[in-house]
């Protein structure tokens, strides 16, 4: 798998690269620093699987028509801090399959990259290279060690994962977990104690007022 990175800030290239490394190691990704570039890399754009594209014009839509010629792999577009909110909402119309604005955790956007290349693909949500979640077969594996979890806590864990380090509520636990079923609160915190001490990792925090969220 290819991902072709247009980023002129050369520090946070070599974090996406290190952070996406550090979780999976098939992934080859080409850093460029200009629009032209990677206009002369048009016609190998078949070749990629993700496009991460910081333009200097977000409006200007050649690079975007020239991407959407050869391939319709997925574009995520990096905006500046500063970026004006009415010119956001424009940029919302465009065919963009993504967007993130800076100054982004390196963890968000490897979230990011593997939702819009499908790598999770609702089956493996990895941690590192030898530490990952197999929600098929409800397995934690940590190194050489394959932990068999509970229906309820596999999609407990699948559930924090999707959300992407973000706080979940106690409700939103009993409407994904339980479906809505009549559950107490104290059997949702049973259930995430449940799962603390089957992963032999401190992966879930207590968020005071919000809910839970995984540590990454």
């Amino acid at each position: 798998m290819k991902i072709l990175i247009l980023e002129p800030d050369l520090e946070l290239v070599k974090k996406i690269k290190f952070f996406i490394n550090c979780y999976r190691s098939k992934i080859e990704i080409i850093a460029i620093k200009s629009e032209e570039e990677l206009l002369q890399k048009e016609d190998s754009f078949s070749q990629y699987a993700l496009f991460i594209l910081n333009l200097n014009d977000p409006l200007e839509k050649k690079i975007l028509k020239k991407i959407r010629k050869y391939s319709n792999v997925p574009i995520l577009l990096v905006l500046e801090k500063n970026i004006d909110l009415e010119l956001l909402k424009e940029i919302y119309y465009l065919s963009y399959d993504d967007i993130i604005i800076k100054d982004f955790s390196p963890y968000e956007m490897v979230f990011r990259v593997y939702k819009l290349c499908n790598i999770w693909n609702e089956e493996n949500f990895y941690i590192a290279k030898n530490s990952y979640f197999n929600f098929k077969d409800s397995v934690f594996v940590y190194g050489n060690k394959s932990i068999k979890l509970g229906n309820k806590e596999a999609l407990l864990l699948k559930f924090l994962f999707m959300k992407n380090s973000r706080a979940v509520s106690v409700e939103k636990i009993i409407e994904y977990v339980y479906q809505n079923e009549i559950v107490t609160n104290e059997r949702v915190r049973s259930l995430v104690r449940q799962l603390r001490m089957k992963i032999p990792i401190p992966l879930i925090k207590t968020i005071k007022g919000e809910g839970y969220a995984l540590i990454l």
